[in-house]
């Protein structure tokens, strides 16, 4: 799944962007609600901590994929605003599923970061306990990341996230 929008009476896209597909990862589709539009800007202002300028939160596209073969693990990428690039990682399963695969998480983000010129990079690790794993992906991030103060870990629960289907994945939905 993946979506973008952006405000109808903004600009129609911010230099530098590139919309559309990307390698490996899904079509972007339309039609995402204003409700989807806020949660996400809260979650990039309130949960990351971003200070960005609000015209960067005018364009933000999500991208979906799977990054690896396992079919639990989903990775989401957000653009915003052509400047600010952030990587989600969830794994339904063992919390420790999340710190095997953040190394790959981060390499991809990482090329992904430099190729396309973006300033700053978030890695979000969503899992159900991230009190007790925080440490140890620290430690794996630390150990794979670039040495950058632009570059941040964020370990959150996947009820945090302002997505849909983790919301569902967590428990946080019911059926019908």
């Amino acid at each position: 799944m993946s979506f973008w929008w952006r405000d109808t009476d903004l600009k129609p896209q911010a230099p530098g962007l590139k919309p559309g597909r990307l390698g490996g990862w899904n079509d972007t589709i339309e039609g995402v609600t204003n409700e989807q539009t806020a949660r996400l800007r809260t979650f990039i202002r309130s949960t990351l901590g971003c200070g960005c300028p609000d015209d960067v939160l005018e364009w933000i596209q999500c991208t979906h994929t799977e990054l690896t073969q396992e079919e639990d693990t989903r990775i989401t990428r957000i653009d915003v605003g052509g400047q600010l690039l952030v990587y989600v990682l969830e794994v339904d399963g063992p919390d420790g599923r999340a710190e095997a695969a953040l190394p790959a998480v981060i390499a991809a983000a990482t090329v992904d970061r430099a190729t396309g010129c973006f300033t700053r990079l978030r890695v979000v690790v969503a899992i159900d306990d991230p009190e007790e794993m925080r440490p140890k992906l620290e430690r794996r991030f630390n150990g794979s990341a670039p040495l950058d103060d632009k570059v941040h870990l964020h370990v959150v629960r996947p009820t945090d996230l302002p997505f849909e289907w983790a919301q569902k994945s967590a428990g946080g939905a019911t059926d019908g």
